[in-house]
């Protein structure tokens, strides 16, 4: 999956960085170092989310010694959870459900978390919130039928024998070549094709945030709902039996800080990187200080968006990684909104195909478990930019959603100021290509990036915006491969 063609010494040229000059950051020789502040791994792992957190626990249980750089105070990526301070009660705003595989069972079974099968403690005596759709934008209610049981597992069985056909797409980007125009099709005409049209709603609610549901190409649809997620629709996802699915990252932060030296710098930022294919030097901000790391591997799992990298990439990564389009997507808890807590409300146009919104537009605002707290989820359009839209817009826009709900529905919900409990974004999410790269074989250049000038990559952009198939294709399409040359 590689050619390295170019000499040591030319890859050091093409791969070097280095920052403009900064009296504050002593150069990278060793000798200009206190030894107190060097650093020596196997590998160094750029970003402590959901891949750079399972890789760097995978690799020290196979008794490497890891690095890894957060630049927040917290690892654990887009899985977050409120803590709701009167009450103690967790409420999960970023990833709430995962695969019912061996990977994910013996990763929590590691950190001791007890997993249940999603939705099997619902208390019997406590109703379950109550759907309901409205226009957010007037206010007004909508009438939405939902698809016959039948004719919705029919189309999910008519997805499942279309997705047989290409069963590496169950693995990763491996795009069949040539491409199939199915896969390039904007995904609305995809299900009017196949009469789908049943499955769509679910598909729609399963996967937020990367882009117009109808108008995207059908791959990157399938990147997340394909065969595996079908699986798990039949027989029923996984959560943590506390509820907590933050609990995985605080026990895996407090090992990684606990390990001496310690695995994990955090509040961290990357100031030079110099990588050559037998050794990877960065200079890295932390609160204590500057320190010096001498990695012989490299993993990035942070999106490979040209401006966000920290460090100079290649003329290739930067002609692959400059195609990227990603979607805005933005989670939040809101108190006072003046919505009975037993109602779960979902953005619906009363005349648009599937009663869809128009993004950028909140789409659901979710009963939680503590009264007085909702949960609203925003996204937007894809778009070049990776921050399609401004915190302040989003803001603004899930607090005029709940503003227009009261003030159109007087008789049902009070008129209340909302505030924000919480709030996050997740941009940019869902990295993709657009039809026309990935029809002149964008993901096989992608993936010929792995390994090359000692660098290796992981994370969603490289699989899906989907946490256990991450972890999937970490263990076993990246590490063994970064293993082999350790």
């Amino acid at each position: 999956m590689r050619s390295l063609i170019f000499s040591v010494a030319l890859w050091s040229q093409a791969l070097s960085y280095a920052s403009a000059t900064n009296p504050e950051i002593p150069n990278t020789d060793p000798k200009s170092w206190n030894p107190a502040d060097i650093i020596e791994v196997d590998v160094a792992i750029i970003g402590g989310g959901s891949a750079g957190t399972y890789a760097a626990i995978s690799l020290k249980d196979q008794g490497k010694k890891v690095i890894v750089i957060e630049k927040k105070n917290r690892i654990g990526g887009h899985t977050e959870t409120y803590i709701d301070p009167e009450t103690g009660t967790p409420i999960d705003m970023g990833v709430l459900i995962w695969h019912n595989t061996t990977i994910v069972r013996d990763y929590f079974k590691r950190f001791d978390i007890p997993l249940i099968r999603y939705g099997s403690d619902a208390d019997p005596n406590n109703p379950p919130p109550q759907p309901a759709y409205y226009d957010l934008g007037t206010g007004k209610p909508v009438t939405v039928v939902p698809a016959a049981p039948g004719d919705t597992s029919a189309a999910f069985a008519a997805l499942g024998a279309w997705l047989a056909k290409y069963p590496q797409l169950n693995n990763g980007l491996f795009v069949p070549e040539p491409v199939p125009e199915d896969l390039l099709l904007p995904f609305g005409k995809f299900v009017e094709k196949y009469n789908l049209q049943a499955a769509l709603p679910t598909i729609y609610n399963y996967n937020p945030g990367l882009g117009d549901v109808l108008t995207g190409p059908t791959f990157e649809q399938i990147r997340v709902f394909g065969l595996s997620l079908l699986q798990q629709l039949a027989t029923g996802f996984l959560t943590t039996a506390r509820h907590n699915n933050s609990e995985l990252y605080t026990r895996a932060q407090s090992e990684l800080l606990s390990t001496s030296p310690s695995s994990l710098l955090l509040c961290t930022t990357i100031q030079t990187t110099h990588r050559t294919p037998s050794l990877t030097t960065l200079v890295v901000r932390t609160s204590s200080g500057l320190k010096l790391i001498h990695a012989r591997r490299l993993l990035v799992t942070t999106p490979p968006k040209t401006d966000l990298l920290p460090f100079t990439l290649t003329k290739n990564e930067t002609s692959i990684f400059s195609r990227f389009v990603n979607g805005g997507y933005y989670t939040s808890i809101v108190r006072n909104t003046g919505l009975p807590d037993s109602l779960s409300i979902t953005n619906a146009l009363q005349s648009s195909p599937y009663n869809l919104p128009v993004l950028p537009a909140v789409y659901t605002i979710q009963s939680t478990p503590v009264p007085g707290l909702k949960l609203a989820y925003y996204g937007t359009p894809l778009s070049s930019n990776s921050y399609p839209i401004s915190d302040r817009t989003v803001q603004t826009d899930i607090i005029n959603a709940i503003k227009t709900l009261q003030k159109a529905n007087p008789d049902k919900f009070n008129q209340t100021d909302p505030q924000f409990e919480e709030y996050s974004s997740h941009s940019p999410f869902y990295l993709q290509a657009k039809p026309e790269d990935t029809r002149s074989g964008f993901y096989k250049r992608l993936y010929a990036l792995q390994g090359v000038g000692g660098t290796w990559w992981t994370g969603a952009s490289w699989r899906a915006q989907d946490s256990s198939e991450i972890w999937r294709y970490t263990a076993e399409l990246v590490l063994p491969k970064l293993l082999a040359e350790l």
